[in-house]
Parts: C-alpha cells; sequence; structure tokens
C-alpha cells in the first residue's frame, strides 16, 4: 500500500481538509512548506480545491484521492495541496478565473495544475477515474499534463505566464456602457432580461438554475418603490412563488438548497450553504411587505427554525458554514422520500383526528409524490404541485401541509443526518446579521420578528467574541474559526461594516456607528487602488504568494462586497452628513456601473447598490428612546434601504427626515411620525 505517513492534513482544523487526512495522496495543506517543496524538487503543483459539503468534490475523492494508483502517480509527479476554499476564499476566486481562462467554465472540485512559481498551466473542475462521454479520465489528464511539464517546459511556462498576465488584466471588458449621465430605469433593466425569461418556470435562463437571491431583492425594492410595470412585477413574484414551492426549498426542514439541476426547480443539488440563507431571508423579508402570504411568511420561519436546530453553534453563538449533499454515502438521501417512506411517516405521526391518513392520496398529489420518484431510485424531492395551487392555498388546505411537513420532519429526525461543517465563517456570520435585521425591520409577523430577535442577539454577541481579535496592527477580523488571523479579506470587513449600521439602526447604540466609519475608513484605505477593491488589503503585501486581484462586482456564490460597500457609503453619507465620503468612491461607482449594465442579473446587489439617484438618500433623525416602543418598531418596515436611521437623546421628541446637506421634513412625536409618513399597505396576516 502507498505509505499516508506523507498526508500532512491529520492536524488540520478544517472539516474538508479532515475528509482528506486519510488519503493516500501525500497532501499538503497550502503554505510555505508545499511551495518551497515544489521549488526544491522543480515539480509542478496540483492544487484541489473543493469544500465539505460539495458533492461532486466527495465524488472525486471516492474515485481518484482514495484511489492508490492514481495517489501513487499524483506523489511521484506532483506536489499535491488541498484547500478549503471557505478558509481560502482569495485562493479560490484566484484559480476559478484560471478555470474560467481555460475552459469556460468554473466551480468544484476546481482541478489547477500550477508551475513551482504558483502560475496555472492547466486549470479544470471534476474528472472521472474513468472517461465519461466527452470527458477525460483524470489519469490521462495527469499523465499529458506531466509530459508537457517534462517535454515542452518552454511552451508551458509561456503558456503560464500569459495566463497570469491575463488575470492580472482581469477578464471585465474595459469598453463603457452608454447610459446617459444617469442609471436606467429598472424597467429598462428589466426589459433587457425580457429575453432571458422562464415564462414557464418562472426564473432566467436555463438549467442549472441558480436562485439569484440579490437580484429577486432588488427587483422586490423597485415594486414596493412602485416603479416596475405590471408583466415585470408578475414574473418576480412567479419565480420567487416557484422557488418555495420547488425541492431547491426544503419543504420539510426549512432553508434553501445551493441551485437546481432542472428547470422547474424540483431537484436541487443538495448542499445548504449560510450565505443562501441570508439572502433567502434578505428577500422573503421585503417580499412579505408586498406579498404577505403564508407561502412567503412560512418560508421565513421555517428558515429561522432550521437555522436555529441544526446551524447554530450553541455554546459559542455563531452560525455554522454549510450542511452536505450526502449522507450515508448517498446524495440527497436524508431529505427524499420514497412514497412508502412518505406514507409510513405520516401514517406514524398523524394527527389525533387521522387527518393526514384520511387526506394520503390527496397529499402525495399535492407533494408531488408517486412510487417512480422524481430522482434517484423511486425517491422523491417534495414540492408543492403548482397544478393545485387553487386547491392548496386555502386555510383549510395549508393547515394539512404544514401537519404534514411537522409529521415527514418528526420521520427525518430519526434519519442518519448530512454532516454539518461546524466552522463559522466571518463574513457568511455578519451577511446573517443583516440578514435577521432584515427580518426583525420588513416582516410585520410578531412571531417571526421575536425568533429573528432571539438569534439575532445570541450572533451578535457570539462574532465578537469569535472574529475580533487584538493584534499589534490593531483590531482584525478573523476570517474562520479554523485559523489564525491572516490576511484582511475584503469580504469580511464589507460584511461586518454593513452588519454595524443594521445593529446601529435596531440598537441605537454609537459604538456600532462608530465601528462602521472606522471601518470604512480602513476599507478605502487599504482595499481600493485605482477605482477598484482588492481581494485582500495593500497592507498584506508582504504576505503575497500570488497576485492580489480586483474582487469582482458581478454576485458569485453570494453577493457582491463591492456593491455591498458602494451601497453602505451612499448610505453613510447622509448619516454622518459627509458628502466627501461618495468622492472617495467616486471612480469605483463609475467602474461598477458599466460593470453592472453588461450583465444586471448577475448583479443584484449592483442594482441595489446603484439605482437610485443621490439625492434619494435620506437619514431620518429620531428620538432613541422609540427603539423600545411597539408601534416604532412595526413601522419601520415601510423604509426602503434608501433610508437610514440615526438616533439622538437630547432633543425631546423632535424627528427629521435630512438629505446631505439640508433637512426636508421635521415633526414632533412619535404619533405625528407615523401620521405624516404612512403610506397604504396591506395587513400582515399568517392564516
Amino acid at each position: 500500500m502507498t505509505d499516508i505517513g506523507f498526508n500532512r492534513l491529520k492536524d488540520e482544523e478544517s472539516t474538508y481538509l479532515k475528509q482528506h487526512k486519510d488519503n493516500p495522496v501525500h497532501w499538503y495543506a497550502w503554505g510555505p512548506e508545499a511551495l518551497t517543496k515544489a521549488k526544491e524538487d522543480n515539480k509542478p503543483i496540483f492544487l484541489s480545491i473543493g469544500y465539505s459539503s460539495c458533492h461532486w468534490c466527495h465524488v472525486m475523492a471516492e474515485e481518484s484521492f482514495c484511489d492508490e494508483e492514481t495517489a501513487k502517480y499524483l506523489n511521484e509527479h506532483f506536489i499535491n495541496i488541498k484547500v478549503d476554499r471557505e478558509e481560502h476564499p482569495d485562493i479560490d476566486n484566484y484559480y476559478q478565473q484560471a478555470c474560467q481562462l481555460f475552459t469556460n467554465g468554473g466551480g468544484w472540485p476546481l482541478s489547477a495544475f500550477l508551475m513551482p512559481n504558483l502560475r496555472p498551466y492547466f486549470v479544470g473542475t471534476y474528472f472521472p477515474k474513468e472517461a465519461k462521454g466527452k470527458s477525460t479520465a483524470f489519469k490521462d489528464v495527469l499523465k499529458e499534463l506531466v509530459r508537457a511539464y517534462n517535454e515542452e517546459v518552454e511552451t508551458v511556462t509561456e503558456n503560464s505566464n500569459k495566463a497570469f498576465e491575463a488575470i492580472e488584466k482581469g477578464f471585465i471588458s474595459p469598453e463603457k456602457v452608454d447610459f446617459q449621465g444617469h442609471f436606467p430605469h429598472p424597467n429598462s433593466v428589466m426589459d433587457v432580461l425580457e429575453q432571458f425569461k422562464d415564462n414557464e418556470n418562472g426564473g432566467f435562463g436555463e438549467a442549472p438554475k441558480f436562485p439569484q437571491l440579490a437580484f429577486y431583492e432588488w427587483a422586490i425594492e423597485q415594486m414596493l418603490e412602485g416603479v416596475v410595470k405590471k408583466e415585470h412585477g408578475e414574473h418576480i413574484i412567479k419565480s420567487i412563488e416557484r422557488m418555495l414551492m420547488g425541492g431547491i426549498y426544503d419543504q420539510v426542514r426549512g432553508g434553501m438548497h445551493r441551485y437546481s439541476t432542472d428547470n422547474n426547480w424540483t431537484v436541487p443539488h443538495f448542499e445548504k450553504m449560510l450565505y443562501d440563507q441570508a439572502g433567502l431571508l434578505k428577500l422573503l423579508a421585503k417580499t412579505s411587505m408586498l406579498y404577505p402570504s403564508p407561502l412567503i411568511f412560512d418560508g421565513i420561519f421555517n428558515t429561522l427554525e432550521y437555522l436555529k436546530a441544526e446551524m447554530l453553534n450553541e455554546e459559542e453563538n455563531f452560525f455554522f458554514s454549510a450542511q452536505d449533499a450526502d449522507s450515508e454515502g448517498v446524495e440527497g438521501l436524508y431529505f427524499t422520500y420514497t412514497q412508502q417512506e412518505f406514507e409510513d411517516a405520516l401514517g406514524r405521526f398523524d394527527t389525533e383526528d387521522e387527518a393526514l391518513t384520511k387526506n394520503m392520496d390527496k397529499l402525495k398529489e399535492w407533494f408531488g409524490v408517486t412510487e417512480k420518484g422524481n430522482f434517484d431510485s423511486g425517491l422523491n424531492v417534495l414540492t408543492i404541485n403548482n397544478e393545485k395551487a387553487q386547491e392548496i392555498f386555502t386555510p383549510e388546505s395549508w393547515d394539512l401541509i404544514r401537519n404534514a411537513k411537522k409529521a415527514l420532519l418528526n420521520e427525518r429526525k430519526l434519519r442518519i443526518p448530512p454532516m454539518t461543517d461546524n466552522k463559522g465563517i466571518a463574513s457568511w456570520n455578519f451577511h446573517m446579521i443583516s440578514a435577521l435585521s432584515d427580518v426583525m425591520q420588513f416582516t410585520q409577523i410578531p412571531a417571526i420578528r421575536s425568533a429573528a430577535s432571539t438569534l439575532f442577539n445570541r450572533i451578535v454577541e457570539g462574532t465578537y467574541k469569535k472574529f475580533l481579535e487584538t493584534t499589534p496592527k490593531g483590531m482584525r477580523l478573523r476570517h474562520t474559526t479554523t485559523r489564525p488571523v491572516g490576511v484582511s479579506l475584503l469580504e469580511d470587513y464589507v460584511f461586518f461594516a454593513e452588519a454595524q449600521l443594521r445593529i446601529y439602526e435596531l440598537s441605537g447604540n454609537p459604538v456600532f456607528k462608530e465601528n462602521l466609519k472606522d471601518t470604512l475608513g480602513f476599507i478605502i484605505k487599504d482595499f481600493l487602488v485605482d477605482g477598484r477593491l482588492k481581494s485582500r488589503a495593500i497592507r498584506d503585501q508582504d504576505a503575497e504568494l500570488y497576485p492580489n486581484q480586483d474582487f469582482t462586482s458581478f454576485d458569485q456564490s453570494f453577493r457582491s462586497p463591492v456593491s455591498t460597500l458602494i451601497q453602505l457609503v451612499r448610505r453613510s453619507s447622509v448619516l454622518f452628513g459627509e458628502v466627501d465620503m461618495l468622492e472617495d468612491i467616486k471612480e469605483l461607482m463609475e467602474n461598477v456601473t458599466h460593470d453592472v449594465l453588461k450583465n444586471p442579473a448577475g448583479s443584484g446587489e449592483g442594482l441595489r447598490a446603484l439605482s437610485y439617484p443621490a439625492n434619494a438618500y435620506k437619514v431620518i433623525k429620531c428620538p432613541k428612546a422609540w427603539l423600545t416602543n411597539q408601534e416604532f418598531a412595526g413601522f419601520i418596515c415601510y423604509f426602503l434601504p434608501r433610508f437610514v436611521f440615526d438616533f439622538h437623546e437630547d432633543k425631546g421628541e423632535r424627528w427629521e427626515i435630512c438629505g446631505t446637506n439640508e433637512c426636508e421634513m421635521t415633526g414632533e412625536g412619535l404619533d405625528h411620525f407615523i401620521e405624516t409618513l404612512k403610506p397604504n399597505q396591506p395587513q400582515a396576516t399568517n392564516e
């Protein structure tokens, strides 16, 4: 057998790296030891990047990294480095760009082949052990890349240098978009996307279909402003409905899976990521203002329950990063049901009046359950049957649906669960703080607000203790609980700053307001270079082992921190009354505007940051004492993110609404504030 003594992953804290600690591959973790070894031995590097909940990462590991023959070849010809993309998102982002260059694709597992100086000479994703269709066998890929490295070193070196230069230049076209001096109207943006609409199933484009949560959040905000044409608005609501009725949404527990493998949102890739839950909560909280239906409210409440039950570190009060797609070695097994399992669950956990058993055939039809199944081997991914929507969406039928879900959840608790990656990631936890803030602000159901508030208070406390550390360079953010403070990453500081603003708006504690300003100053100083934001702080250049690339303004796995920063600065400029803050990002805003207009559907956060003119942003100055008033808590839902709240303790009951340079409205007392500003909105119910 191949000696596993050279596998150096056994002492790593990352769940993903520990999954590979017994591989016969001589894995190194990312670091100077491996990079020095590659240079000393003049060997190419095989860099394998993935994450613990990734199904295809598990498949490639089982097929190739556990295979003695493949491992022997890798050990002989490569220095093998395994990276958890959640620990090192900057490394992953860089080599994903390289993959885009070589194959016009990307994803995980990422398989990068590098020169000893880390420049890529080929990058792909999953390779099967044996050739399948158009996919080359992994062993054949390895042999060809070793041959090229040994026999055509000049050509390989030249190609790696060209790849390095191309990544450094970036892939976004420098061409400018003519937008006539102002950002296009939301309807103009949606008109452009008309050609990509999936009119039958909702959403845009074809499978695989990602939920594009930030884009829908922008669309809902514009609908709440009353500026979206009816046909566009109907498609947005339809898309959100179909996602919540589909298999991409976990009908039994709540929460969203990564993406749908088909056009009708039925069969997902089953991993659940924390950032997707945050994006879902932000979207549904605002959607509930426009479309206050049980489908939306259950989506929020059940996702909160899922987070509390399965994603919360109870002792240290932070959220775990992800939940695996596989259990017992089978993708989706935990989340799916055979027809017999469905019937048994409803029978075993029936209500006192046996309503589930009596309505078994109806419930199977409503949940799309058949003997054949819609997934593998007779398994059913549960959905809500859209063809029966009129029948389902009555108070009596929805109660039956809810009781069936409770029974199915009780049965699921008896199963072997998928692995949960118990690392905490700073940016994702701060993202969740903002999402919980949105639920508390925009959702009008007291029970939901209360559930969000409980989680919010715990996570604010936990994240401060877990991710903020004092270093010789001052207070710094620790990216992940599995590693010490390292390089400063843009995503951590931007989402931290956003969380500080949202905490301040809900608490009135001036410490968070001060933290916001200090953090924005740090970001502008240490990340902004020539109108672009870098992935890592420029003060960390001495730790640089590969180029510090510009962070994309497009939404990727989650919303772009570049675009989030723009919105934060625009809001903060009215909060602090400092127009100079906008001057700091003027060039960045122009660059991102051109980026967003080239790909609006992939730039939801950019649309949120740029759609409003400067004079639309307002600060609402009011007494801090109002924060404890339930009327005020129920009223702040009417103020979208172009408004920011500020608080005083020395001006009595006076309130003001101001722009950057002057105040436009003023008054006395909460009753006058509500009477003056309250719009006509439907009352929410959760019946």
